[in-house]
């Protein structure tokens, strides 16, 4: 019955209401008619070139949110050949001294300092998984977000171009951006793209776009770039070959060949359409994130950092109804993802080990600018152990501010010893209600997880209870005064076992102030019960230089009760850079129970953007590891990585292994 309910919930939210794009004076879409040149402009970080002296102009930036003109203006020029799209743009600044740019490494996100972002929708869905950005620091180096997701492999990516400089009056920057590394419709006809432009100012923190979609980001207010031709899309196959061997300190029974292989590979079925594959990868050598040593009732979420998973991410990712990390052992794997129609994008997976086959099927359907809808199937397959297939069916819609989100999930699973008939049958669902607003953003969310409920490879920590949550968030900005932002938030849960118990009654409270002297202050209180236990934690932050990622100190103590035991946590974060240089420390130290800690040491040594030396020490009570890394990565070209160590292991184990990487 619930599950009967649920479907009919999402199909009317996606299907039975048609939203109505709301725009006030300061959201009106513009546009920017496409101009073809064959003077091609030298990417320097100048606009004296030819092309750019009558190339259409994007004016008129609005504070995202005051939606007043903004302080210091923007001027975009655009313009493309059969080849690569041109991008010129001059961002005015009255204090041209008090710019900020600090990161000198591409494809490693920019926060914290002056950028700018130009975005591209090619098919023009208004949806953010259509969305290319390609953003740029006062220094010229580079991030790209490609609608897909791809690998950090520069040729993977696509060789884009950018230079910037500071002039007298702000700064400049020039893209080049090549059409092979987009994916656009196939067309002989002039077409109409979406198309952006916004502007971070570090010193002020005000955001301005060209297009204004507010702080929510509404995509459908996005502008317009006209009567564009695209050429025809060529069909690439690309490769991705590698070689490990070394010296490795292993039991006899675990002796690796000291010399292995293997390959990734990239090839175009149509323009939108890409298969890719992996064979004997290599994921031991890839430094993963490091699990916090913070309590928690259940399992903690880990990011997974894997390229092969993150390529084509964008498909994949459905809430937590798939979780990479759940993959351990893969001799190989295969992906087709992109888009089989204009509004619609389907994404398969399949990874492969004798002892463990997993596969995912998922096809996403936009139906208008502001609703989805979109299905999923996972299988598990582990060898004479356990067989696990989950269905997915989810939707979200939104009219003007007010949106609603509903998804159903439905397991299988058994043991090989067990027959069809008594393996266990569960289902996992819930429907949520949010208010978009400027300032305050309420949200109403009611779900279930069946005791039944399996998911091998999603990330479930806790199955039997049903409930509903209760909660909003309030965000304010100021562009002068002591305060820059402050934030609120509140959230509440009362759920209860499938036999009628409390499984959680909780309220948690947090909140956080940055001042315009980039000092961050945060309080938090946590209380409730989780089943048989009452808890309350109150929590104090600390931060000075918070928006700087490289030269920063910040502090927190947390103190209370939890799980019927006292609870105390010292947190503490030190980053430096300077000649080169850039160390981290995290550090944690934990009484509750027993006494744990954790400290994590990072330190690295610039010989260029692209080569690097650095090392990672992590100290815990089950032992200390250190690995160290001459690398040169991130940049066309050989790619190559020397490892003491490994980045993974518990304690340091005596083992040196050479990698080395290129693309074809």
């Amino acid at each position: 019955m619930k599950a009967t309910l649920l479907i009919t919930i999402v199909f009317i939210l996606t299907v039975g209401f048609q939203p109505v794009v709301i725009s006030s004076d300061t959201t009106i879409k513009k546009e920017l008619p496409a101009v073809k040149t064959d003077q091609l402009p030298t990417i320097d970080g100048g606009l004296d070139d030819v092309c750019w002296q009558d190339a259409p102009q994007a004016i008129n930036f609005t504070d995202e949110r005051t939606e007043k003109p903004a302080k210091n203006q923007s001027v975009v020029r655009l313009v493309y050949t059969d080849e690569a799209i041109y991008v010129g743009i001059h961002l005015y600044d009255d204090m041209p001294d008090k710019i900020v740019a600090r990161q000198t490494k591409d494809q490693t996100r920019i926060r914290g300092e002056d950028s700018v972002s130009f975005s591209l929708d090619p098919f023009h869905t208004h949806q953010f998984s259509d969305r290319n950005f390609f953003i740029v620091n006062p220094l010229g180096t580079k991030f790209a977000r490609l609608a897909t997701g791809r690998a950090e492999k520069s040729e993977w990516i696509g060789l884009w171009k950018a230079a910037a400089q500071v002039v007298k009056d702000g700064w400049i920057v020039e893209l080049e951006i090549p059409w092979q590394m987009l994916d656009y419709p196939d067309t002989r006809e002039p077409i109409r793209m979406g198309i952006n432009v916004d502007r971070w100012q570090q010193r002020t923190g005000e955001k301005s776009w060209w297009c204004n979609l507010g702080v929510n980001e509404f995509r459908e207010n996005d502008g317009h770039w006209i009567d564009v031709l695209p050429p025809p899309r060529k069909r690439e196959l690309k490769l991705l070959p590698y070689l490990i061997g070394g010296i490795r300190e292993t039991k006899i029974e675990e002796r690796e060949p000291p010399v292995r292989a293997g390959a990734d590979f990239r090839y175009e079925i149509t323009p939108q359409l890409r298969l890719i594959g992996a064979a004997n990868p290599d994921f031991e050598n890839i430094e993963q994130a490091v699990e916090g040593i913070d309590f928690s009732y259940g399992e903690r979420y880990v990011p997974d950092r894997r390229p092969f998973f993150s390529e084509g991410g964008n498909i994949y990712q459905s809430g937590n109804f798939f979780h990479s990390r759940r993959i351990i052992d893969m001799t190989g794997g295969l992906k087709l993802f992109g888009k089989i129609g204009k509004n619609t994008s389907i994404g398969t997976l399949g990874t492969y080990h004798p002892n463990d086959q997993n596969g995912i099927f998922r096809v996403s359907q936009a139906l208008t600018a502001t609703s989805n809808i979109s299905a999923a199937f996972l299988s598990h397959n582990r060898r004479d152990t356990e067989t696990n297939n989950v269905g997915y069916l989810s939707g979200d819609i939104r009219y003007g501010k007010f949106s609603a989100q509903s998804n159903l999930a439905q397991s299988r699973a058994n043991g090989h010893t067990q027959s069809w008939a008594d393996g266990l049958n569960g289902s996992n669902g819930n429907i949520s209600l949010r208010y978009e607003g400027g300032l305050i953003q309420p949200y109403f969310s009611a779900f279930f997880v069946d005791p039944d409920f399996v998911n091998k490879l999603g990330y479930q920590p806790f199955t039997g209870y049903r409930g509903v949550s209760l909660g909003g968030q309030l965000r304010n900005e100021w562009r002068e005064g002591v305060a820059r932002s402050a934030y609120l938030s509140i959230q509440s849960e009362a759920s209860n076992t499938y036999a009628s118990k409390v499984f959680r009654r909780n309220l948690s409270i947090y909140s956080s102030l940055l001042t315009h002297s980039d000092y961050s202050l945060s309080v938090s209180w946590y209380g409730g019960q989780f089943k048989e236990f009452t808890d309350s934690v109150f929590r104090v932050g600390f931060g000075s230089r918070a928006s700087d990622r490289f030269n920063n100190v910040g502090f927190s103590y947390t103190w209370g009760e939890q799980a019927g035991e006292n609870i105390y946590r010292i947190s503490g974060d030190l980053n430096l850079r300077a000649y080169g240089f850039t160390a981290g420390l995290s550090s944690q130290i934990q009484w509750h129970f027993e006494r744990r800690y954790q400290q994590i040491l990072t330190l690295t040594y610039d010989f260029s953007p692209a080569l690097s030396l650095g090392s990672r020490l992590i100290w815990r009570v089950e032992g200390i590891n250190i690995y160290f890394a001459l690398r040169r990565s991130g940049y066309a070209g050989t790619d190559f990585f020397i490892i003491l160590g490994d980045p993974n292991a518990i304690a340091f184990k005596r083992r040196l292994v050479a990698k080395v990487l290129r693309a074809f």
